[in-house]
């Protein structure tokens, strides 16, 4: 027996732990809020399944995020593309309460919207860069250094060592 989830933020797998559904296709568009830097396009989207492998219960799904950030260097507008491969084993319940690794429904009912969540702000790189190569802008004047020098002098003598310029010349 199958069961599809579409659109839906929670899904419920109590069929799963009875032993009544084999297996539930997941396929949703979830909403969530924008992150740190980034603007979400879209809304994120998880395709995927649960299923009851004989009393072992895992969730394997694909994340795919589209979003809007800038470079870190340069400033310059980006548009990325994530996407995310998650398995996650489901359980009713756990002895040890410490272990992140499985999934615990409650009532039956998992809330897909903040696994999503906490997966994308997980894999969102820390800086987005738009290339390697990247110069990023001048400290001075803020002039962009890919499209060229800006003749700015970025390396400032400290007054205090000024004193010392001198030290080794011969007289």
């Amino acid at each position: 027996m199958e069961q599809s989830v579409n659109n839906s933020l929670m899904l419920d797998v109590s069929g799963l732990l009875r032993g009544d559904v084999r297996e539930i296709v997941i396929d949703s568009s979830v909403s969530i809020e924008d992150e740190q830097d980034v603007t979400f396009l879209q809304s994120p989207r998880i395709e995927g399944k649960a299923v009851n492998m004989s009393g072992y219960i895992e969730l394997s799904a694909k994340l795919t995020v589209n979003y809007d950030t800038v470079c870190a260097r340069c400033l310059k507008p980006l548009s990325e593309k994530m996407e995310l491969d998650i398995k996650y084993p489901i359980a009713e319940s756990l002895e040890n309460m410490d272990n992140d690794e499985y999934l615990i429904p409650e009532n039956g009912l998992m809330n897909l919207g903040e696994l999503v969540r906490e997966n994308i702000i997980l894999n969102l790189p820390i800086s987005h860069i738009c290339d390697e190569d990247c110069k990023g802008l001048c400290n001075k004047c803020g002039a962009d250094l890919n499209l060229g020098d800006c003749g700015c002098v970025r390396v400032e003598k400290d007054p205090r060592w000024s004193i010392l310029e001198h030290f080794f010349d011969e007289e």
